[in-house]
């Protein structure tokens, strides 16, 4: 039983770190440690299940893996999600907007923000 604690504690632990990351303010980070945050998501986790699955490890050293495998999947996901998407996409995107483009739109919304003066109804005397 205090076995079954230790998971809910551990997967409650993993779901506050993917909240916090999720909420945190993006940083720039390397491609590199992204693409270590993603391997760190997608490995260790299903393979300590899969392990577990296929029965082959003493129940210690199977508690022990899914526990590293929560830390490591918790990790990744913190790398994963605390990267500023923004920063991706400029640097994928391809180069066909304008540089005048951001300029542009700060002047439009000063202008769209801009007080009118509402035209006088006309009436028929």
């Amino acid at each position: 039983m205090s076995l079954l604690l230790l998971d809910a504690a551990a997967g409650i632990g993993l779901l506050a770190t993917i909240t916090f990351s999720a909420r945190r303010a993006p940083q720039k980070r390397s491609r590199h440690l992204r693409a270590l945050g993603w391997v760190l998501v997608a490995g260790p986790l299903p393979l300590a299940v899969a392990l577990h699955a296929a029965g082959r490890l003493p129940p210690t050293a199977d508690q022990v893996i899914f526990l590293l495998a929560v830390a490591a999947f918790a990790i990744g996901a913190a790398l994963v999600l605390s990267v500023d998407d923004e920063e991706d996409q400029r640097d994928d995107a391809d180069d066909d907007s304008p540089p005048w483009w951001p300029e542009f739109e700060r002047e439009f919304r000063r202008y769209a923000a801009r007080p009118r003066p509402r035209p006088r109804s006309r009436t028929l005397a």
